[in-house]
């Protein structure tokens, strides 16, 4: 009993420690009265919340490791959507899907998905079944080819439920304006989704890949589909390197949207290392994570199963994981998550908004405002109008 009572006061402490040091480590946030902090603090509906169970029946989850082969892929997430206000109600709203990173989870993307869906969205995201922290046999990399396959299921599925009467989510959701975003392997997934020539799905109208990995893709591979798509890196980030993923990505795709966030982390783009904010840099927790779940599944070339020259994949590309060493004093991670929401609703506002002027605003945000009242936040617009 003594040392149960023992741990119990040493984990309180601990979390103590860590809440008083969140605190100390506050975020700047943003000008006061400027056009970003009232972007920021936008809300135009309540949030609610559907947890989310699903299972593709058509589909296998493959044997990893310890873990055998099971007849079908199962997710559950959270979806969040905008909650009808008495007699307000939400206008059939765009979705958008969050795919999450590797070794981690959809609460990853709350933060995006409840800021988004109080703008007027029904946002979407789970568990994929083999590259979660929690997978069975361990996150398993390799799997993310089937993740297009999983996001076009949950659009399926999602678009359903808007369809059925008595759903939560009836009339809620347009069918002809659907996003797709994700950070780092999720920010791949995303453009596999809307781009890819076979993986990818044409119901989607936008893409966004926060410090989504993009080495290995040639300008072939965004010859297929041209939906709008934006890049978000950090530059500080030591798991998928800015320069050699995001800074070059206009070259690849000349109507791609670039924004360098200046001293950004790559785990900081994850909501829950905002309790880590009062780290130096939170890659030194994320590259140990993914270091310690991939265990060699990089070793052997695999690019091959995405396609080959013809498709725009370099299958001899390297991968440049974490080789570098680690900035310090990186980006507040709050900051850096504010900064990343401002991003994608301003992105998805001037890309399936209905709304004429609302597009327009928002773009002029992005051309214009957001970089001249954040000098840390560097906005390239595309090389072709």
């Amino acid at each position: 009993m003594k040392l149960i009572k023992g741990l119990f006061f040493i984990l309180l402490a601990t979390v103590v420690v860590i809440v008083g040091m969140s605190a100390w480590y506050a975020p700047e946030g943003f000008p006061e009265g400027s056009v970003t902090d009232q972007r920021a603090s936008k809300v135009l509906f309540e949030v609610d919340t559907l947890a989310l169970a699903l299972t593709d029946t058509s589909r296998i989850t493959q044997s990893n490791k310890d873990a055998a082969q099971k007849p079908n892929r199962t997710f559950q997430g959270v979806a969040y959507y905008p909650k009808a206000d008495g007699g307000r109600q939400p206008a059939a709203a765009p979705l958008i899907i969050f795919s999450h990173g590797f070794s981690s989870s959809y609460r990853g993307g709350e933060y995006l998905g409840r800021y988004l869906a109080g703008l007027g969205y029904v946002v979407a995201m789970v568990d994929f079944p083999m590259t979660n922290m929690s997978a069975d046999g361990g996150p398993f990399v390799k799997d993310v080819v089937n993740q297009p396959g999983d996001v076009r299921f949950l659009i399926d599925q999602l678009l359903n439920f808007a369809l059925q009467p008595e759903h939560e989510l009836h009339n809620l959701i347009d069918p002809e304006r659907i996003g797709v975003m994700g950070v780092s392997l999720g920010g791949f997934t995303s453009t596999l989704v809307g781009f890819h020539p076979t993986m990818g799905d044409e119901r989607v109208d936008s893409v966004i890949s926060i410090a989504g990995p993009t080495y290995f893709l040639t300008p072939r591979f965004f010859e297929y589909r041209d939906p709008p798509f934006m890049m978000i890196g950090g530059t500080y980030d030591v798991l998928v390197p800015y320069e050699s993923n995001a800074a070059n990505i206009q070259d690849k795709d000349s109507d791609a949207w670039l924004v360098g966030i200046t001293a950004g982390a790559h785990t900081a783009f994850s909501g829950p290392t905002a309790a880590l904010r009062f780290l130096d840099n939170v890659d030194v927790i994320g590259c140990w994570a993914v270091l310690r779940s991939i265990e060699g599944d990089m070793d052997e070339p695999w690019y091959d199963l995405l396609g080959d020259e013809s498709t725009g994949i370099d299958v001899d590309a390297e991968v440049d994981l974490c080789t570098r060493g680690v900035p310090e004093s990186a980006m507040n991670v709050v900051q850096q998550q504010w900064i990343t929401q401002v991003l994608v609703g301003a992105f998805f506002d001037m890309t399936l908004s209905t709304d004429a002027v609302e597009r327009a605003e928002a773009e002029r945000f992005l051309r214009q405002t957001i970089g001249a009242e954040l000098p840390e936040v560097v906005v390239t617009a595309p090389k072709t109008p």
